[in-house]
């Protein structure tokens, strides 16, 4: 177990099982789940991370069925009621883009489910801190500046997975991150060399993935106590505030905010029509800025993923504005913003 953060910007890490991903986590407590719980199905929501009903079909796949259940509107609480969920069942909450509010948990709860919650987008959100789901887990490495890094808990205090052994694969891992890292300060540059150094680093960090089922690297076991998780967090509220006041005028597109007590992961936007996505995220990458889609998601190819999931993935586009970004940085991506969007 990770000793506490001095200052409880997260709380619950001091009782949290470290693994190297938060796809780990969430493998390692669903096939606990079986075995300990009893749980057959486990519900996921239809927008999400692919990759994570991807690792739960290859590692417990046999064993547990997989459902999803319809959540594609993101401004909303996740829709929990009417999920036919009964003793036996795991039900998966994402708090996706740390935008959302929480939702009421307790129908599916007194139905006999155990509820687990994903807080990867916004692991210090007052939802998280605050949580009575019966487990949370979280990917660590989407909002810090580790190499990897999962974590699962109990809120209400359950028995944990055991953590993975120290295995030998963290070396590439931490260098490949770390190169990527070096993206950091990435408002726009003047010239094009720096998106090919992008392309670069995001291909050695992709061929870097932990091995499944890894231990978290011992050095982002030992810097994680260590991180101002708090300031850095304000700095990146602070930073898409900016950005969604560059944003926020522009028609045909709306700026996803945060829920009271939460900060979002970036300036997520939502156009009228894919057109005007595909056009912006065209124009920002020609000026060396590189938005995301989270994620790209086909009914025919993603597990769980249906017509209102595409729809949604082929008109979001966000815009990364975390800590690692100065005033400086962000009046120049502003800048960019306002003249892409209004433009």
């Amino acid at each position: 177990m990770s000793p506490a953060l001095p200052d409880a910007d997260l709380p619950w890490l001091g009782r949290a099982a470290l693994f190297a991903s938060g796809r780990d986590a969430l493998v390692a407590l669903v096939r606990w789940g079986a075995e300990n719980r009893g749980w057959r199905r486990v519900w996921l929501p239809s927008y999400n991370c692919p990759e994570v009903p991807d690792a739960l079909l290859a590692a417990v796949g046999g064993a547990v069925e997989l459902r999803a259940y319809p959540d594609a509107d993101l401004e909303a609480p996740p829709n929990l009621v009417s999920v036919p969920v009964e003793a036996g069942d795991a039900l998966v909450v994402v708090n996706q883009l740390g935008v959302r509010p929480p939702s009421d948990a307790g129908p599916a709860r007194r139905r006999g489910a155990a509820v687990i919650e994903d807080h990867s987008h916004d692991p210090a959100s007052s939802w998280a801190r605050e949580s009575r789901a019966d487990y949370a887990f979280a990917s660590l490495r989407k909002t810090l500046p580790i190499p990897d890094g999962g974590a699962v808990w109990s809120p209400q205090g359950g028995r944990l997975p055991a953590e993975p052994e120290p295995g030998a694969d963290a070396g590439a891992r931490r260098a490949a991150r770390l190169a990527a890292g070096l993206e950091g300060r990435h408002a726009p540059p003047a010239a094009d060399g720096r998106l090919r150094f992008r392309a670069l680093a995001r291909a050695a960090a992709g061929s870097a993935e932990p091995t499944p089922g890894a231990a978290i690297s011992p050095v982002s076991r030992a810097l994680l106590p260590q991180m101002p998780v708090r300031s850095w967090r304000e700095g990146r509220r602070q930073n898409l505030e900016t950005l969604a006041e560059a944003a926020a005028p522009a028609s045909g597109l709306r700026v996803l905010v945060a829920a009271e007590g939460g900060v979002a992961f970036a300036l997520a936007l939502v156009f009228d029509d894919a057109a005007a996505r595909s056009a912006a995220q065209r124009a920002l990458t020609a000026r060396a800025v590189a938005p995301a889609v989270l994620w790209p998601l086909d009914p025919a190819r993603d597990w769980g993923a249906g017509p209102a999931d595409a729809d949604l993935s082929s008109r979001i586009l966000l815009v990364h504005g975390d800590q690692r970004f100065g005033a400086e940085d962000m009046r120049r991506l502003a800048s960019i913003l306002r003249d892409t969007l209004r433009g």
